[in-house]
């Protein structure tokens, strides 16, 4: 799995996307398991999901069934 850059991130951005890929796997199966056991959501799993950095305001992410991208 790999996970795209979207907009000017700043150069330490290229080794936390290297880390989360490395651990993308281990992630997306957590994710499964929160929803499943926690949140009553049986049949499902995660299929991909967007990080942004936390300073990013919510409003300035849109996302459609294809992506999301920081305006």
């Amino acid at each position: 799995m790999s996970v795209e850059t979207v907009g000017n991130p700043p150069p330490e951005a290229n080794q936390l996307r290297a880390e989360i890929e490395k651990q993308l796997p281990d992630i997306i199966a957590s994710f499964s398991q929160v929803l499943q056991k926690q949140f009553g959501f049986k049949d499902l799993r995660v299929g991909g999901f967007t990080i942004v950095p936390e300073a990013a305001v919510t409003d300035s992410i849109s996302c459609d069934e294809e992506s999301c991208s920081i305006d």
